[in-house]
């Protein structure tokens, strides 16, 4: 089982559960009244908890000579002149995705058709720059 605190002790002892969840790997549950929970998870656990997430898009030649990525899980597809183009433009739909998402969560995640991309958005939101996305989506040689 995991570790468990209530909230006001949660405040009290914040640098006591930080130490305990980054220097010890622990992750702590903290709860306030009867049913609200949060989990504390250092950032790098939660990056290899959602590896399996996976977000290769599909490299479609098309017969006009532009190249299409199709990221079927999270309904996104782009075409450019050229895969860089197409890469390009995949990177800035996945960050205005991910970004329309995390303001409105409740309205996504009660979507039947968007509430399992959650863990996709936050492999997103969890990057720094567009080169870590592009990272993400294992494109080795766009252009």
């Amino acid at each position: 089982m995991l570790t468990e605190v209530q909230f006001t002790e949660a405040r009290n002892q914040l640098s006591t559960l930080y130490d305990r969840v980054f220097n010890a790997f622990n992750p702590v549950i903290i709860k306030r009244k009867q049913s609200e929970e949060i989990a504390l998870l250092r950032v790098d656990l939660l990056k290899m908890l959602l590896a399996e997430y996976d977000l290769r898009p599909e490299v479609i030649p098309e017969a006009d000579g532009s190249v299409t990525l199709a990221l079927d899980r999270l309904e996104l597809y782009t075409n450019g002149d050229t895969a860089e183009k197409a890469l390009a433009d995949l990177v800035e739909d996945l960050k205005l995705y991910a970004r329309d998402y995390i303001m409105r969560p409740q309205l996504f995640l009660q979507a039947p058709n968007r509430k399992g991309h959650f863990p996709y958005i936050l492999r997103v939101l969890l990057c720094e720059d567009d080169a870590e996305i592009r990272q993400l989506l294992e494109l080795k040689d766009a252009s």
